[in-house]
């Protein structure tokens, strides 16, 4: 299979994907209606539509922030990271839901959710200046970094070490892969591909990236390090915080 064949391939696994796991989403929330289900369902894509508006505005910002490439992708990632935070509170609130934030309070869920958003960003953008992954493998490394985050920590390890759920929980080890992995692709779209076209927009004027060192799946995963760290600052507080 040649390259171009296999990027479409791979595009439309990522829209069967998506569509694939709305489809489930928004059918367990018919089943079994909560002001959480509703809040997802909701938010979910609302994130992946903030940065289909991005795309869509591109000609106005990307060549203003393509003036200092790695500098302002970061910035734009982590920017995108607090507005798309926000966003999913506000659905919280709007639907009188509980656990869809990290914390009921915007200024404390920032400053828990910050700690693992901003190294996150910068190390991708940083792994991406080197690597330039296609666009469509930045929306799969979105689902990966989430489903490291908002699944296996704040879904499976936070539950464990509260005593609200067992080691093994198959359901949860077959939901992640199967669902969440996708659904959580447009929440975190507008953290990674955004600062991937602004990083795209800077090649003909620039000289090319440094060859990379290491290989492109070594690279990709060097954001997921900081989940070490990050789990444990954040468990404890979320914990404490009584947050997802």
């Amino acid at each position: 299979m040649d390259a171009t064949r296999w990027r479409r391939w791979r595009r439309r696994v990522v829209i069967i994907g998506v569509t694939w796991a709305m489809a489930a989403l928004t059918f367990g929330f018919i089943k079994d209606p909560t002001p959480k289900g509703l809040a997802v369902i909701v938010a979910i894509p609302a994130s992946g539509l903030y940065t289909l508006a991005l795309w869509a505005t591109r000609r106005w910002w990307l060549p203003v922030l393509a003036r200092r490439p790695v500098r302002n992708a970061i910035l734009l990632g982590i920017f995108n990271a607090a507005v798309v935070e926000t966003m999913f509170l506000i659905m919280e609130k709007v639907t009188g839901a509980t656990g869809v934030a990290a914390h009921p309070n915007l200024i404390a869920d920032l400053l828990i959710t910050m700690p693992w958003y901003v190294p996150m960003v910068w190390t991708f953008v940083r792994v991406q200046n080197r690597q330039r992954f296609a666009a469509v493998t930045v929306l799969l490394l979105a689902g990966l970094y989430e489903s490291g985050a908002d699944g296996v920590l704040a879904m499976w390890l936070l539950p464990v070490v509260t005593g609200k759920m067992a080691p093994l929980n198959w359901e949860f080890f077959l939901l992640l892969p199967g669902v969440m992995f996708w659904g959580f692709i447009p929440v975190y779209s507008s953290f990674l591909l955004p600062p991937a076209w602004v990083l795209e927009a800077c090649r003909p004027a620039v000289e090319p990236p440094p060859l990379p060192q290491t290989p492109p799946w070594r690279d990709a995963l060097k954001p997921l390090l900081w989940l070490i760290a990050y789990a444990a600052i954040a468990v404890p507080i979320m914990m404490l915080g009584g947050g997802k």
